[in-house]
């Protein structure tokens, strides 16, 4: 219920002493800042200074079920949170108001990098390409039997992959949602996907027991494995430092970076 706060070039971690009443689901970084959201199944989103994380800045209340995901616009400006009820609820961060309602969500929702012209909402085995000035349907990318657990843009903003209980899928929105790639699991199971924050053709996949680099028009390769890892989450660091990192909800779970 506490958000975690790991500086990655000095490996110190601090925990906030104000907490959600419930469950975070989500954390996001507001674009070139030390600011982060989170979404909880309290049904509110919070906003946190990475710097001054002891109580949050502020609280964003008006949804009625909880807050599955968030993210803010490339810009900063606005933050978009979904809740369980498929509601996406837009959000001035500078003003600290509600900008609109929309009933399209879903289980994650994603801004496309650069412009955030388009939104990637994740709603059970269908990921959904919004525009994301008015919100509406440009085009839905199906070929998932079971639901999607986790989706990341590349970062020229032109493919997006997903993962789910059946595998791994790359989609071009270059050519109305094509998908690319399409990697069936053969043992285990994905939970979670980010691109390589140096190569685009390059995924890092966690998953049950599994961290896997994919090579996209390769096979994949098997970097770390544990009768203990089981992997839900994965962030990266810019291109500079390649860094990534990956979380668990085992109940003995840390957050580890990998190089």
């Amino acid at each position: 219920m506490k958000p975690f706060i790991c500086f990655v070039g000095t490996r110190h971690s601090v925990a906030s002493v104000e907490s959600h009443s419930s469950t975070i689901l989500d954390v996001r970084f507001q674009p070139g800042t030390n600011i982060f959201a989170t979404a909880s199944a309290d049904t509110t989103v919070k906003l946190w200074d990475a710097n001054k994380p002891k109580t949050a800045l502020s609280d964003f209340v008006g949804h009625n079920w909880r807050v599955r995901s968030l993210d803010f616009h490339p810009s900063g400006r606005f933050l978009c949170s979904s809740d369980a009820e498929d509601v996406i609820k837009v959000w001035d961060v500078n003003q600290q108001v509600l900008f609109g309602t929309h009933e399209v969500g879903g289980s994650k929702v994603r801004f496309q990098p650069g412009s955030g012209s388009l939104l990637a909402v994740a709603n059970r085995n269908v990921i959904a390409i919004l525009d994301s000035s008015s919100y509406k349907f440009l085009y839905h990318l199906m070929g998932h039997d079971n639901d999607v657990y986790s989706i990341c843009w590349d970062v020229t903003g032109s493919m997006i992959a997903s993962v789910s209980d059946d595998g791994v899928r790359v989609w071009s929105v270059l050519k109305n949602g094509q998908c690319l790639y399409n990697y069936r699991l053969s043992h285990g199971r994905f939970q979670s996907v980010i691109f390589h924050p140096r190569y685009n053709d390059v995924l890092v996949v966690g998953g049950f027991m599994s961290l896997e680099v994919l090579i996209l028009e390769k096979a994949k390769i098997c970097i770390a494995r544990g009768p203990s890892l089981s992997i839900n989450g994965l962030a990266a660091t810019t291109a500079q430092s390649e860094c990534i990192a990956s979380v668990s909800n085992q109940s003995n779970s840390m957050v580890n970076i990998w190089k």
